[in-house]
């Protein structure tokens, strides 16, 4: 214990160095990589691992880590830091339970993160043995160290008193030592004095962890008294009806779904008559789409789990659920084309790309599930764990802020229609991506012929430049941030003054949604 002591004394003081008063950075990274190394030798070393496949999430940890070096997207920013706490608490769980159960593993990662802070006393004993000597036999030996340190600790501001006195008395003595002492007072500063308070906190939040992992008594070392279970026990009867009705609603949506969406987009887009537009039909439910396969996996996981209760499976409710699924992946597939339509009339979003992001992560889910209802002998939610967490991973290093500004302009620039060019909307741009779409943007303001636009796209590009060329600490660096300081520097720009009168440009976009 006395080397995990040791080991969660220089985390923290790491973490100070790293964080305190700096913005996040390539600082993320350089923290996690040791965190990951040190609690992954302190579980094998106290043979806590059950589960070597846990171990595994260290690697979605440090890429996401990572994403805090190589781009510069707000809402992952803040997001990413919540998931790479939950990953961790989730790492050090699963490896040390038998298997994985999902709700063992929520229930005992939240006792890892707030039920470790009873364990504050004996943390605070263990940090006291750790600085103290082992053997018995160097008792005397201890006490001398221990009175030395105390004495040191009492004479600091004592020194720095005497110090000031005897500088303002005498001149020759405050040429001598005066730098000597307005170092001093810089490094014992309010900031110093806030940074070893920090370093104690988290020091001792630390250990509490690893005490509530080693300690064989402690909720987290515990078995559940009572495994969880559905204990449904639904008559088939009831199963297979409402599957039976769910399904053939679901039946005559696709075909509706094949005749007018698969219909326009591959055999005859004008065989849709009428002033009927295609892109406001698109606009009508790609969101409550995408909730009813939710509540699809729902039913098939719930009604599947009846169905093993029984001692014979019931196979017409497993051919329900193997429709169900199916249906599950045009329903998917019919959000995702609308999505599709409506992003090619009203441009692309945030929003709108992470909606593909979901049904494409629902799509692949469906795979596992099939095999789920036809054999039913493996951990799906599990494999949902590992798909979700995959996924997110993924969508990380897309680049998205980059990808929806190439997007958009791209569009603009493609369109052969001048006035249609003047509807391009800037304010989404302006006010939703970071540094990661600069260079898109230049590619855009290099581009444009509406004057008006190309001053407001100017003086945008020259306030991020105004920020991003700010002098920042080594643990802020951030490649997206120095990228876009380089091409904004080339371009030399200057403030222009804006003579806009009532423009009203970007309200002719819809990014409601």
């Amino acid at each position: 214990m006395r080397k995990a002591v040791y080991g969660s004394l220089f985390l923290s003081i790491l973490h100070s160095i790293l964080f305190f008063g700096q913005d996040l950075g390539i600082s993320v990274l350089l923290f996690s990589v040791p965190t990951v190394f040190l609690l992954i030798i302190m579980l094998k070393k106290q043979d806590k691992v059950k589960n070597k496949n846990a171990l595994y999430l260290s690697i979605p940890i440090l890429l996401l880590s990572s994403t805090y070096l190589f781009f510069n997207n707000e809402f992952f920013n803040v997001v990413n830091m919540i998931a790479i706490l939950i990953l961790l608490g989730a790492m050090i769980v699963w490896a040390t339970i038998d298997a994985f159960k999902i709700r063992t593993l929520l229930g005992k990662s939240v006792n890892l993160v707030i039920g470790s802070l009873e364990f504050i006393p004996n943390s605070l004993k263990l940090i006291k043995e750790a600085f103290l000597l082992k053997n018995s036999d160097d008792e005397i030996k201890n006490k001398k160290i221990k009175q030395i340190g105390i004495g040191i600790l009492c004479s600091i501001p004592l020194l720095l008193i005497i110090l000031a006195l005897l500088i303002s008395a005498d001149g020759i003595f405050a040429n001598i030592f005066g730098g000597l002492y307005d170092k001093i007072m810089y490094i014992f500063n309010t900031e110093f004095w806030l940074r070893i308070i920090l370093i104690g906190i988290i020091t001792i939040y630390f250990v509490c962890i690893v005490y509530n992992i080693v300690f064989k008594e402690s909720t987290l070392n515990k078995e559940s008294s009572a495994p969880f279970a559905w204990n449904l026990k639904v008559d088939e009867t009831i199963v297979n009806t409402i599957l039976t009705i769910i399904n053939v609603v679901y039946l005559l949506f696709s075909s509706i779904q094949i005749i007018y969406v698969f219909t326009y987009l591959f055999i005859a887009p004008q065989s849709i008559a009428g002033d009927f537009r295609f892109a406001e039909y698109a606009r009508q439910g790609f969101f409550q789409l995408m909730f009813i396969t939710l509540i699809n996996f729902v039913i098939i996981i719930v009604t599947n789990s009846n169905n093993k209760e029984k001692k014979e499976d019931n196979k017409y409710t497993k051919v329900m659920n193997i429709l169900l699924a199916i249906f599950t992946i045009i329903i998917a597939i019919s959000a995702f084309m609308r999505m599709n339509l409506y992003e090619r009339e009203y441009g692309y979003t945030f929003l709108r790309l992470m909606v593909y992001v979901i049904l494409l992560t629902e799509i692949i889910m469906i795979i596992p599930t099939i095999v789920y209802i036809i054999k039913g002998k493996f951990n799906i939610f599990k494999t949902y764990f590992v798909i979700v967490v995959t996924m997110y991973t993924i969508v990380n290093f897309i680049n998205i802020d980059a990808t929806i500004a190439r997007k958009n302009v791209n569009r603009y620039i493609e369109q052969d229609n001048i006035s249609a060019k003047r509807d391009f909307d800037f304010y989404y741009l302006r006010y939703n991506t970071g540094t990661d779409a600069i260079p898109e943007i230049v590619k855009l303001y290099n581009n444009v012929s509406d004057e008006n636009l190309k001053r407001e796209i100017n003086n945008y590009l020259y306030s991020q430049y105004n920020t991003v060329k700010e002098e920042r600490n080594w643990q802020e660096f951030n490649i997206s941030k120095q990228k876009a300081k380089d091409i904004l520097k080339e371009m030399n720009l200057t403030y222009i003054q804006n003579y806009y009168k009532n423009s009203n440009r970007h309200n002719d976009y819809n990014y409601n949604i």
